[in-house]
């Protein structure tokens, strides 16, 4: 995610623990002597509870992913010299930067324009690019809202709330939007109490988690340093001491006031935490890793329907499917039923080499074949529909003396359908068919050697007008699966679905959004062409690959990246070394100890129906299982010659890592409230914190817009612009990408906050 242990961080602790420990011995422990004024009415308190709602959950999430749970044990002892910190921001006052620059000289000059260049660096993209995404991946698991709309709809109400505090006396003052969130985080800290009490024994466990792991690490130091590093950063982070977010306070008010913000937003984060632990390890599969029962499907993919058949055998019927046992299907009685045609084609036509043309019998489950589809001959590669070739073909219906046939041509002319196979390796070809419905029945047979009674299914006798169709056995032996019950006669191939993992918090009819990531070492698909190029399917999240890896026969530590070149061609991505010192056709020769180029795609991100498993074979699993939301049901490759988005199983089929929530920060603690309070505790939690959301995107556009005052003199209406603009644009960002740029933007605005008071502290004493 990004380098928790990096110097700037390390430099953050040092000055943060420097100066929560100098403001408490000069200030006489203002934590302590605050606590009276606490719970006072207090403009100051409000504008830091606005900031302080989301960032707490985000910080927590983040700070347990970087840190691990001992970082929210070290968030409460940043509380708590946070707390005398946000007392000293209120005490010196708003012009604490002024004041600064004038007594110091050129250094304070210096410091006071670095402090609002990078204040207003983090609130544009932590406050405007990060909180935004988190917003919209929050509003998007909790409410279903779409994210396209997640940035226009936060930015529309952040200007809608901007424009009315203009209006009003004061309108800079944000203690409205305080006023709000802190009843929003009452309603948090209800909700995530009643979901760790529902579950029994998640509050104690993640407590004893929590205290347990504060120390740990790849070493003792090591481990707690990084710990104290996240909780440091991510409680400035949730308008924390150092961004100047106490400053801005009523000088008429006690300074005092402000200083139980710091510990009960550590309480908030702890809630956060111990949600996310509940909700079970984010980084769980969520598909099962049982093997699937179906045919070249990977692990956890599960029938929708029942199979009748478990053989076939000729009989005075004709050609009959064994049923199998349990089935409920009677003797004597006829059944609609369905033999399923495979989306991926049948190989049903022959290849007219001097015509350049594929014929297909006029087969009535051939009506509307209008494309042909070839096969890599590898093994490997023709198990997954990814590296199919689809030619679209115009239909021209001939009678001969042998009888009637479909003629398909290649609609682009310069498509030579045999040299196209011979020179890329191609089988065919296959014909995309109509599923078969038929009208069946059942009748009981004696087996003699066991004197067994077994129920054989066979077809009816087809009427005379009944158009032409391959027969029964040649149907099975074409490839199509089944049969299957057809009630009513014209059901359609239900959809691939997978078994939900043991313990995934899932509730029926839940929306779910999954990831699929590569494995660590590359995905190790395609192969090295004539050419020297690395071809692989023309999956539209391959064509953003920049980086592919050769991998160490023996040693992954020695594994080497290399930069790449993409191309499109004749269906297929071919991938080029952009390193002149590394070609990869030449592999064998120049890097020996190398395996074939492996990949580096990003992430695929896909959404997922959780259903009941009513509908799956015995033995059913458990749970709920996943139905993936695409364009196509089961896996058909590519349909034309460009890129395509490809079906989750096409991905798994080739090594993808298997599916975890695409959840990135606060919405982690959605799981752990679905499990423990259902749907409703989900969508309660994603209207708190939307509410939430909008609080903390209105602190940090007030804070950018101080910041650019005192940087710039003024500004304040263009950064409101540019602000709104990082709001509509942050729900469709790479969250991974804004920590790189949010994470030393917030640590480097806190150094520099903190380094101002600590310049300014002997006037704590004086006065």
């Amino acid at each position: 995610m990004f380098d928790p242990t990096s110097g700037l961080l390390a430099l953050l602790v040092a000055v943060f623990a420097s100066a929560g420990l100098l403001v408490a011995a000069l200030g006489g422990a203002p934590q302590l002597r605050g606590l009276a004024q606490a719970f006072r009415p207090s403009r100051a308190r409000l504008r830091l509870w606005a900031g302080a709602g989301l960032g707490a959950v985000v910080g927590a999430a983040f700070a347990l992913a970087a840190g691990g749970p001992g970082a929210l044990a070290w968030w409460w002892l940043a509380g708590l010299l946070g707390a005398g910190l946000h007392w000293a921001e209120a005490r010196l006052g708003p012009d604490l930067e002024d004041d600064v620059s004038e007594s110091s000289g050129r250094f304070g000059h210096v410091l006071k324009f670095l402090f609002a260049c990078a204040g207003l660096a983090a609130a544009l993209a932590a406050g405007g690019l990060l909180l935004a995404q988190q917003g919209g991946e929050v509003l998007r698991d909790g409410l279903g809202l779409a994210p396209w709309a997640a940035g226009p709809l936060l930015a529309a109400i952040v200007l809608a709330l901007a424009l009315v505090a203009r209006r009003r006396p004061g309108g800079d003052d944000l203690a409205g939007v305080g006023l709000l969130a802190g009843f929003a985080l009452i309603a948090w800290a209800t909700l995530a109490l009643a979901a760790l009490l529902a579950a029994p024994g998640a509050l104690a466990a993640g407590l004893s988690t929590m205290v347990r792991e504060a120390w740990t690490g790849e070493a003792a130091l090591a481990g707690a340093l990084v710990a104290a590093g996240q909780a440091v950063l991510w409680s400035s982070f949730a308008a924390g001491p150092g961004t100047g977010g106490a400053a801005g306070g009523d000088p008429a008010e006690p300074a005092e006031g402000v200083v139980a913000v710091a510990p009960l937003t550590a309480a908030a984060a702890t809630l956060a935490g111990l949600l996310v632990l509940a909700g079970g390890d984010p980084r769980a599969p969520m598909f099962s890793a049982e093997p699937s029962p179906l045919p070249g499907a990977p692990a956890g993919a599960v029938a929708l329907e029942q199979h009748l058949g478990v053989g076939l055998q000729p009989s005075d019927y004709g050609q009959t499917i064994v049923l199998a046992d349990g089935l409920g299907l009677e003797a004597g009685k006829r059944y609609e039923v369905v033999l399923r045609a495979s989306p991926r084609g049948h190989r049903a036509g022959e290849v007219i080499t001097g015509e350049n043309m594929v014929v297909v019998p006029a087969y009535a489950v051939a009506a509307d074949v209008d494309a042909v589809i070839l096969r890599d001959k590898d093994p490997t590669r023709a198990g997954n529909p990814g590296f199919d070739v689809h030619v679209a073909c115009t239909r021209e219906h001939v009678t001969t003396r042998v009888g009637e046939f479909y003629k398909l041509r290649p609609r682009d002319p310069n498509i030579n359908l045999f040299q196209l196979m011979r020179a890329r390796g191609l089988d065919g070809p296959y014909v995309p068919l109509r599923d078969y419905h038929f009208t069946a029945s059942v009748r009981a047979a004696v087996t003699l050697g066991s004197n067994q009674t077994r129920h054989l299914l066979y077809e009816e006798p087809r009427p005379d007008d009944a158009p032409a169709d391959p027969a029964l056995r040649e149907l099975i032996t074409l490839g199509y699966a089944g049969p299957y019950l057809d009630p009513g006669g014209a059901t359609e191939a239900p959809p691939l679905a997978f078994a939900g993992a043991p313990g995934a918090s899932l509730a029926l009819d839940e929306r779910v959004h999954l990831r699929l990531d590569p494995p660590a070492r590359g995905l190790e698909i395609g192969f090295v062409n004539r050419l020297g190029e690395l071809e692989v399917p023309p999956w539209d999240l391959l064509a953003g690959a920049t980086l592919a890896v050769l991998p160490h026969r023996d040693d992954p530590e020695l594994d080497l990246r290399v930069p790449v070149q993409s191309r499109l061609a004749f269906g297929r991505l071919r991938f080029a070394s952009a390193d002149p010192a590394i070609a990869f056709g030449e592999l064998a020769t120049t890097h020996p100890e190398y395996g074939v180029p492996r990949l580096m795609p990003p992430s695929h991100r896909f959404a997922a129906e959780a259903r009941a498993s009513t509908r799956v074979p015995p033995p059913r699993p458990e749970g709920p299982v996943l139905i993936p939301l695409h364009r196509d049901l089961r896996p058909a490759g590519n349909p034309g010659y460009s890129l395509y988005t490809p079906h989750p199983a096409e991905l798994l089929l080739a090594g993808m890592q298997a599916p975890v929530r695409d959840q990135f920060g606060a919405a982690q603690v959605l799981p752990g409230l679905t499990a423990a309070l259902g749907r409703t505790g989900a969508v309660a939690g994603g209207l708190v914190l939307g509410v939430l959301t909008l609080a903390g995107l209105m602190f940090w556009l007030r804070q950018g817009q101080r910041f650019a005052a005192r940087c710039f003199g003024g500004g304040e209406a263009g950064v409101a612009l540019v602000f709104l603009v990082c709001v509509v644009a942050g729900p469709a960002c790479d969250p991974a990408a804004l920590l790189r740029i949010a994470v030393p933007a917030v640590a480097l605005c806190a150094v520099l906050g903190l380094t101002v008071i600590l310049v300014r502290s002997p006037r704590l004493r004086r006065r």
